[in-house]
């Protein structure tokens, strides 16, 4: 005998919009980090080999920023779709209740 599946709109919608909360608040703490980062100035120096670190260190912070920044971009995608499906399952719930509301009526 094959076994329902049961869906929750509810519990998709809040899901979505958990997975969004998540991607704000970590964005908040890369944020955070990156001030953090930012407030110990330039330690390497500025003479020539402390010239070369820092570039170094700018190109690999800044790359390691855009890669976590895309990622929240996609995590919080992930999050406004779930919600999107949530509310199209109670949509289409919506819509199957009434047709069968209707076709009663043509019945009874």
């Amino acid at each position: 005998m094959a076994r329902e599946i049961e869906i929750d709109p509810e519990s998709i919608i809040g899901a979505g919009d958990d997975i969004v909360a998540s991607a704000q608040r970590m964005r908040a703490a890369l944020s955070a980090f990156d001030a953090e980062l930012a407030a110990f100035g330039t330690p390497w120096g500025n003479d020539d080999l402390g010239s070369l670190i820092g570039m170094v260190y700018e190109t690999i912070r800044d790359l390691a920023l855009e890669s976590y920044d895309a990622n929240l971009v996609e995590i919080e995608d992930i999050g406004k779709l779930s919600r999107v499906m949530g509310l199209n399952y109670q949509e289409t719930e919506r819509m199957i209740t009434q047709s069968l509301g209707r076709f009663r009526e043509v019945l009874g």
